[in-house]
Protein backbone atom coordinates (compact mmCIF):
# COMPACT_ATOMS: atom_id res chain seq x y z
CA UNK A 1 0.00 0.00 0.00
CA UNK A 2 2.78 2.27 0.56
CA UNK A 3 4.09 1.86 -2.52
CA UNK A 4 1.22 2.51 -4.43
CA UNK A 5 1.11 5.86 -2.58
CA UNK A 6 4.63 6.98 -3.52
CA UNK A 7 4.51 5.92 -6.96
CA UNK A 8 1.18 7.88 -7.32
CA UNK A 9 2.83 11.15 -5.77
CA UNK A 10 5.88 10.32 -8.15
CA UNK A 11 3.10 10.58 -10.97
CA UNK A 12 1.39 13.61 -10.03
CA UNK A 13 4.68 15.07 -9.66
CA UNK A 14 6.07 14.76 -13.07
CA UNK A 15 2.64 15.66 -14.16
CA UNK A 16 2.87 19.06 -12.41
CA UNK A 17 6.51 19.55 -14.05
CA UNK A 18 4.70 19.40 -17.60
CA UNK A 19 2.14 22.00 -16.97
CA UNK A 20 1.92 25.44 -18.35
CA UNK A 21 2.73 28.47 -16.78
CA UNK A 22 1.72 31.81 -17.51
CA UNK A 23 4.43 34.33 -18.31
CA UNK A 24 4.80 38.39 -18.22
CA UNK A 25 5.78 40.03 -21.68
CA UNK A 26 9.17 40.63 -20.49
CA UNK A 27 9.82 37.48 -19.83
CA UNK A 28 8.54 36.08 -23.89
CA UNK A 29 10.69 35.82 -26.65
CA UNK A 30 9.25 37.90 -30.13
CA UNK A 31 8.53 35.59 -32.19
CA UNK A 32 11.51 34.90 -34.91
CA UNK A 33 11.14 36.51 -38.55
CA UNK A 34 11.05 33.43 -40.06
CA UNK A 35 7.35 32.35 -38.16
CA UNK A 36 5.80 36.40 -38.46
CA UNK A 37 3.62 35.73 -41.26
CA UNK A 38 2.18 39.22 -41.23
CA UNK A 39 4.81 41.13 -41.15
CA UNK A 40 3.46 44.22 -42.14
CA UNK A 41 1.11 44.42 -38.54
CA UNK A 42 4.39 44.84 -36.86
CA UNK A 43 4.71 48.34 -37.63
CA UNK A 44 2.53 50.92 -35.68
CA UNK A 45 0.68 53.56 -37.47
CA UNK A 46 -1.90 56.59 -36.73
CA UNK A 47 -5.30 55.17 -35.28
CA UNK A 48 -3.56 51.95 -34.21
CA UNK A 49 -3.04 50.18 -30.89
CA UNK A 50 -0.56 47.48 -29.74
CA UNK A 51 -1.55 43.79 -28.98
CA UNK A 52 0.23 41.28 -27.67
CA UNK A 53 -0.12 37.67 -27.54
CA UNK A 54 2.05 35.42 -25.61
CA UNK A 55 2.42 31.46 -25.42
CA UNK A 56 2.68 29.93 -21.70
CA UNK A 57 5.94 28.24 -20.64
CA UNK A 58 6.56 24.62 -19.83
CA UNK A 59 6.59 21.14 -21.53
CA UNK A 60 3.11 20.35 -22.03
CA UNK A 61 2.18 21.27 -25.54
CA UNK A 62 5.87 22.00 -26.15
CA UNK A 63 6.44 19.92 -29.68
CA UNK A 64 3.76 21.95 -31.38
CA UNK A 65 3.79 25.53 -32.96
CA UNK A 66 0.62 27.51 -32.21
CA UNK A 67 -1.11 29.82 -34.90
CA UNK A 68 -1.51 33.23 -33.74
CA UNK A 69 -5.08 34.46 -35.69
CA UNK A 70 -6.24 37.80 -35.48
CA UNK A 71 -9.76 38.58 -37.70
CA UNK A 72 -9.14 35.41 -39.24
CA UNK A 73 -6.08 36.10 -40.40
CA UNK A 74 -2.58 34.34 -39.63
CA UNK A 75 0.13 36.93 -37.71
CA UNK A 76 2.54 34.36 -36.71
CA UNK A 77 3.66 30.61 -35.12
CA UNK A 78 4.45 30.77 -31.74
CA UNK A 79 6.41 28.01 -29.70
CA UNK A 80 6.86 28.32 -25.83
CA UNK A 81 7.57 31.41 -24.00
CA UNK A 82 7.08 33.01 -27.20
CA UNK A 83 5.46 36.57 -28.41
CA UNK A 84 4.05 38.49 -31.06
CA UNK A 85 3.76 42.26 -30.68
CA UNK A 86 1.57 43.62 -33.45
CA UNK A 87 -0.79 46.67 -34.26
CA UNK A 88 -4.26 46.90 -35.38
CA UNK A 89 -6.93 49.64 -35.93
CA UNK A 90 -8.81 50.79 -32.89
CA UNK A 91 -11.92 49.01 -32.55
CA UNK A 92 -13.56 45.34 -31.89
CA UNK A 93 -11.16 42.44 -33.52
CA UNK A 94 -11.24 38.52 -33.23
CA UNK A 95 -7.88 37.27 -32.10
CA UNK A 96 -7.58 33.16 -32.31
CA UNK A 97 -5.14 29.94 -31.86
CA UNK A 98 -4.97 27.04 -32.91
CA UNK A 99 -2.27 24.39 -33.07
CA UNK A 100 -0.12 23.28 -36.17
CA UNK A 101 1.44 20.16 -37.39
CA UNK A 102 1.18 17.13 -35.24
CA UNK A 103 -1.16 18.95 -32.86
CA UNK A 104 -5.25 18.98 -33.09
CA UNK A 105 -8.07 20.53 -32.01
CA UNK A 106 -10.37 23.36 -32.89
CA UNK A 107 -9.68 27.48 -32.74
CA UNK A 108 -9.87 28.92 -29.52
CA UNK A 109 -10.88 32.64 -29.98
CA UNK A 110 -11.31 35.83 -27.83
CA UNK A 111 -12.71 39.16 -28.92
CA UNK A 112 -11.19 42.24 -27.92
CA UNK A 113 -10.93 45.95 -28.34
CA UNK A 114 -7.77 47.44 -29.28
CA UNK A 115 -7.37 51.33 -28.23
CA UNK A 116 -4.49 53.54 -29.25
CA UNK A 117 -3.47 54.48 -25.61
CA UNK A 118 -3.44 50.73 -24.15
CA UNK A 119 -1.64 47.33 -24.13
CA UNK A 120 -4.54 44.62 -25.22
CA UNK A 121 -2.58 41.26 -24.03
CA UNK A 122 -3.82 37.79 -24.17
CA UNK A 123 -1.96 34.23 -23.22
CA UNK A 124 -1.94 31.01 -24.83
CA UNK A 125 -2.29 28.15 -22.48
CA UNK A 126 -3.45 24.34 -22.88
CA UNK A 127 -7.23 23.95 -22.05
CA UNK A 128 -9.14 21.64 -19.89
CA UNK A 129 -9.20 18.53 -22.64
CA UNK A 130 -5.35 19.45 -24.39
CA UNK A 131 -6.46 21.77 -26.93
CA UNK A 132 -4.54 25.61 -27.09
CA UNK A 133 -6.81 28.18 -26.07
CA UNK A 134 -6.28 32.19 -25.78
CA UNK A 135 -7.26 33.97 -22.30
CA UNK A 136 -7.22 37.72 -22.05
CA UNK A 137 -4.17 38.26 -19.42
CA UNK A 138 -2.53 41.17 -16.74
CA UNK A 139 0.46 40.05 -16.72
Amino acid sequence: MKMKKIFLWVILLGLSGCATKPITNDQAKEVPAQRLIAPSLTTQSDGSGQVIIKRDDGLRGSICTVRVYADGKPVADLEVAEKVTFYLDTGDHIFGTQGTGACYGGLSAQSGKVAEDKTLTFRIGLGSVGDFAIYPDSL
